[in-house]
């Protein structure tokens, strides 16, 4: 019996490294398009956003370079106040980063 079950945990770990692989791929493709596509108004401030210190955070705090979209779509994988801090203020600046955050979101 735990031999039976050792085999099928065994055999389903290659399924679980493939859709790591595709999720790790979808975060990257989706960090670069944010990155270069909300460049230009990396200075705008997030209304509703504020950082600890008590400015605004602008959107660069939040998709300046690779590392920081890569992190902030983590968060927004965990569904840490994705909605009201992240996705909804940028999407008030730049409406087309709907046609990213939806189809990651699902």
């Amino acid at each position: 019996e735990l031999r039976l079950l050792a085999q099928g945990m065994a055999a389903s770990v290659q399924g679980l490294v493939w859709v790591t692989m595709f999720l790790m791929l979808l975060m990257l493709v989706c960090g670069v398009v944010l990155v270069q596509g909300l460049r230009e108004i990396g200075d705008t401030p997030l209304v509703g956003s504020v950082h600890p210190s008590g400015r605004e955070y602008e959107i660069r705090d939040f998709f300046g370079n690779l590392g920081e979209a890569l992190f902030t779509l983590f968060q927004i994988l965990t569904l840490e106040s994705w909605c009201m801090g992240i996705v909804r203020p940028v999407t008030h600046h730049a409406p087309w980063t709907m046609l990213v955050f939806i189809p990651y979101i699902v």
